[in-house]
């Protein structure tokens, strides 16, 4: 059921119970229908017209002081501006009663006759508006709570997904394919050197395994999986391709997500030009709060489509936990930066 269809049902109705207390508190017995027809319809208007006034002035109220920001003074203002209304619907309501029924009362008179039934009314009036006011507060904390569990869990999911993407990428077939043409070479040539990079090889995959569920490591951790993920490309690359870490050990107590920063290696060996005449370098330094990676540049003739959607899929898992921008810098060196990420700003590990 919509708002507005909600307020068209329960305003006439809470406007017609409204004229049966008064009723009732009057000569102590409820009011016929058949005989007491026009009042009735008259109060489901009103009630009505008090219903799309509470709305009115909710709806005003969420553009200047929302629950979200100020609750008390929310309530306060919210009480206060009802009230008023209210008090202005009842006079309203007097005087068309008065002039259907051309009593030709005055105000002095109706308040020496009606005092007390009239102070009665605004005191029923007011017990509706905090109730009301204390219902739409419930209502909007529901909602608001049920928004955030909805948002939570879609930004899991997304978290999730870009994990997943991150992962995928890094079961890659040509890698693996040239890893074990790597192996299979080694094994003839140097059986002591196959088996350390079967056993870096399989420390990289364990890593990928393990770490896929996880939304952020320490650093440390992923600087263990580069090392052994940069064993494999010096084994297959040798003197043309080089790995330099400049960290202090303070850098590497911060988070990352994972397989950020290899990704980010992968990126240089695919979009680069590896030979002994052009050798490439990747340098990690830690320098204002930001990780800089950054390669020198030997492009290849054709770049793969990949670079920007892992530089994209970096940046939407960084976005989970900091409003710090990832920053891209082309001079004579690529260098990507990523914001070091402190274990108070882990928001959903």
């Amino acid at each position: 059921m919509s708002q507005y269809l909600r307020f068209i049902v329960i305003s006439p109705i809470f406007g017609i119970l409204s004229y049966m207390l008064s009723y009732y508190s009057q000569v102590n017995e409820l009011p016929s229908l058949q005989e007491e027809f026009l009042p009735f319809l008259t109060s489901a208007i009103f009630g009505l017209l008090a219903g799309f006034s509470a709305l009115g002035i909710g709806k005003l109220l969420n553009k200047f002081v929302s629950w979200k920001k100020k609750h008390s003074l929310r309530f306060l203002l919210q009480c206060l501006s009802l009230f008023l209304a209210g008090c202005i619907l009842i006079t309203c309501y007097l005087e068309l009663f008065d002039m259907i029924l051309d009593t030709q009362m005055t105000y002095e008179k109706f308040w020496s006759v009606h005092k007390d039934d009239f102070l009665k009314a605004l005191l029923i009036l007011f017990i509706f508006i905090f109730i009301y006011t204390i219902l739409d507060f419930m209502i909007y904390s529901f909602n608001h709570l049920r928004k955030e569990e909805i948002q939570s869990i879609e930004m899991i999911n997304n978290q999730m997904n870009l994990q997943f993407k991150a992962l995928k990428s890094q079961l890659n077939p040509h890698f693996l394919f040239n890893s074990l043409n790597t192996i299979s070479s080694l094994l003839y040539k140097n059986p002591e050197k196959a088996e350390e990079f079967i056993r870096k090889f399989a420390e990289s995959y364990r890593f990928i395994l393990d770490q896929n569920d996880k939304t952020l490591i320490p650093l440390e951790k992923e600087l263990a999986f580069v090392e052994a993920y940069n064993y494999i490309l010096r084994m297959r690359f040798q003197d043309s391709y080089k790995l330099s870490v400049d960290l202090p050990e303070i850098a590497k107590g911060s988070f990352v997500p994972p397989l950020s920063i290899q990704m980010l290696v992968e990126n240089a060996i695919k979009h680069n030009l590896i030979s002994k005449s052009s050798p490439l370098e990747v340098r990690l330094k830690c320098e204002d709060n930001y990780l800089h990676v950054s390669n020198n540049i030997n492009p290849l003739r054709e770049q793969a489509k990949s670079f920007q959607i892992g530089i994209e899929n970096i940046k939407k898992r960084y976005a989970f936990f900091t409003n710090e921008n990832i920053k891209l810098e082309k001079t004579d060196f690529f260098t990507v930066s990523l914001p070091l990420i402190k274990e108070n700003n882990r928001h959903l590990n």
